[in-house]
């Protein structure tokens, strides 16, 4: 099979340039997965839409710099062809709206001056493979059925971007899991249903603590996870306190993971460090009274 691939960019030269690239790329064998390549062109945002319509591609080179209308061309985009994953292309002055970009959706963004034949190459493979993945977890209802949130398996895959994009940013990352209190106690005493709607209306608070950049899932019986960026409008500790207080409202517990330079973690591996860093429940009476007795 042929891997198209869709070049919008507005620039004659840069064009002929990605051109290029592409054919190298090919008589390199850099994706034997694709014996040919096969490059779609367009200058415009409505030249890019006709191709969606008649030969939609396995993906999308996009210029952020089209018509000065990046970040809306982008969306419409997104609309119009949400199966297809794109890559940014971009001066390294447009980094923070392709950090924002990511977050929407996209999936990798390469500075200009630093195309070549392997970080295309690279970008371009793990692109198509993740949006397969991606689309095989959505196809494999990656939504818990109760909150109407991603389950465990969707924020997974999103989390693992997410992670991918602040190692490579070197940007700190935050995992933040989330708990109500007093579930079982609740479960015990007014049955399950009552348990099921202290969580709906769980969810119900954290959407409304969370930004529209930020991921949100339930991934077990009793936690939820969320993800803030650091970035410069609010910090992971200004995040944190903003997130903590909202949550106290609704007696909901939160434990934390921030991944840096210093502590590389996998997604995994934060949610586990989170999980640990929750409040422990203080022991009941009868607890009390074993310890005692056992003191």
């Amino acid at each position: 099979m042929d891997l198209r691939v869709l070049l919008i960019e507005s620039e004659p030269d840069e064009m002929l340039f990605l051109h290029d690239v592409l054919r190298e790329i090919e008589d390199g064998r850099w994706l034997p997965e694709w014996p040919r390549i096969q490059p779609l062109s367009a200058s415009t945002w409505e030249e890019a839409e006709r191709i969606f319509s008649s030969d939609p591609p396995h993906a999308i080179l996009f210029d952020l710099d089209l018509a000065k209308q990046g970040a809306g061309t982008f969306r419409r985009m997104q609309a119009a062809a949400p199966e297809v994953p794109v890559i940014l292309v971009l001066n390294s002055t447009d980094e923070p709206l392709a950090v924002k970009l990511i977050r929407e959706g996209a999936e990798d963004f390469l500075l200009k001056k630093l195309i070549d034949c392997g970080p295309l190459a690279h970008a371009l493979r793990n692109a198509v493979l993740r949006h397969r993945l991606l689309s095989s977890a959505r196809a494999a209802a990656h939504t818990d059925s109760l909150t109407g949130l991603y389950n465990r398996a969707g924020f997974l895959v999103s989390a693992t971007r997410d992670r991918m994009l602040a190692e490579r940013l070197g940007r700190r990352w935050m995992v933040i899991i989330a708990e109500p209190r007093n579930l079982t106690e609740i479960a015990a005493a007014f049955g399950e249903q009552r348990r099921d709607l202290e969580l709906m209306e769980a969810a119900d608070h954290l959407r409304s603590i969370v930004t529209a950049a930020d991921a949100l899932a339930r991934i077990g019986e009793r936690h939820f996870a969320l993800t803030v960026f650091d970035n410069e409008v609010e910090s992971v500790e200004q995040a944190w306190t903003r997130i903590r207080n909202a949550a106290a409202e609704r007696r909901i517990e939160l434990g934390v993971s921030i991944f840096h330079g210093q502590n590389p973690l996998t997604v995994d591996a934060m949610i586990e460090q989170a999980i640990a860093d929750l409040p422990q429940p203080a022991p009941s009476n009868h607890a009390k009274s074993s310890l005692a007795s056992a003191g």
